[in-house]
């Protein structure tokens, strides 16, 4: 039965269409429908039901769906370990905020490919909920999201404090504070994330909460944009942590926490899927990673 039937029915599940799994696992339609095939006549039982709005699962074809899951991605991460004791290149893939990129990660690829040099590694920069979405559908090994929402299919590995500030520049009046209310922003020309980002979602929260109306003279899904804002004396910034505190580290800025009950928890969490049995290799550089993010704070 497995693993080709199995891994071909857990796509069609995923994507919902023979076309679109056939697309995902590089396959013809016509190959993944003969695999779903064999997987129905090992099983006994129809698994499908094909009807002109497409396909729906049966109830054994629930059943063998939350069986996939854990035999397709336990299988991989065993194959994971196996290629890793032969000493075969493992590609580690890695999602995360924008906050965190000069705050850890590199430091972490520099530490452990000094002892594992078969291991490379991408990442990919997104807003908090494209992270935690990339970690459910198991596009990465690692996500590093900020302040990640209770989730069936993720797991909390690591988590740091991660406050929000408001970025002012040195000689602005805000520049003597140290904290600030959410009421007092609207006296300011403001500029703020995207309105995907996650520091956004829950700053839009405290507005509402707050009955406070205001409109950014700068939204972006770029943080260096954000802190060009303040430097060029346009006005402030709201940004979490790890990208407000450079400014003020190299001297170009000043930072002042932001107070709100919304902000109190925010965090940095780095995830993964929950049902996955982590590679050894990718559970020692998440203890890697950690380590080099707490050095960074």
């Amino acid at each position: 039965m497995f693993p080709d039937p199995l891994r071909a029915f857990r796509s069609v599940v995923k994507t919902g269409s023979m076309r679109k799994a056939g697309d995902a696992l590089g396959l013809a339609p016509s190959s993944v429908s003969r695999q779903v095939a064999i997987l129905e006549r090992q099983m006994g039982t129809q698994l499908f039901r094909r009807s002109v709005n497409g396909l729906s699962l049966t109830y054994a074809g629930k059943m063998v769906a939350e069986y996939s899951d854990d035999v397709v991605i336990g299988f991989d991460s065993l194959r994971a370990d196996l290629d890793d004791l032969r000493g075969n290149q493992r590609l580690i893939k890695l999602a995360m905020v924008e906050s965190v990129v000069s705050a850890g990660p590199a430091q972490a690829i520099y530490e452990f490919n000094q002892q594992y040099e078969n291991v490379h590694f991408e990442f990919e920069i997104l807003p908090a909920p494209a992270v935690v979405e990339t970690v459910r559908q198991q596009e990465c090994d690692i996500g590093i999201t900020f302040s990640a929402d209770v989730d069936d299919l993720i797991r909390t590995v690591a988590r740091f404090a991660e406050p929000v500030l408001v970025v002012v520049p040195k000689d602005h009046p805000l520049a003597e504070r140290r904290a600030m209310p959410v009421a007092e922003l609207v006296d300011y020309n403001v500029a703020l994330p995207a309105s995907d980002f996650g520091v956004r979602k829950r700053f839009n929260r405290a507005l509402a909460q707050a009955e406070i109306q205001l409109q950014p003279n700068l939204q972006s899904n770029s943080f260096e944009a954000l802190r060009d804002f303040v430097r060029s004396g346009a006005g402030i910034a709201v940004l979490p942590r790890g990208a407000a505190l450079r400014e003020q580290e190299v001297g170009r800025a000043h930072c002042v926490q932001l107070q709100d009950a919304n902000f109190d928890d925010s965090s940095l969490d780095m995830i993964v899927y929950k049902q996955q049995r982590i590679p050894r290799l990718v559970n020692l550089f998440i203890k890697t990673l950690r380590s080099a993010i707490e050095e960074h704070r």
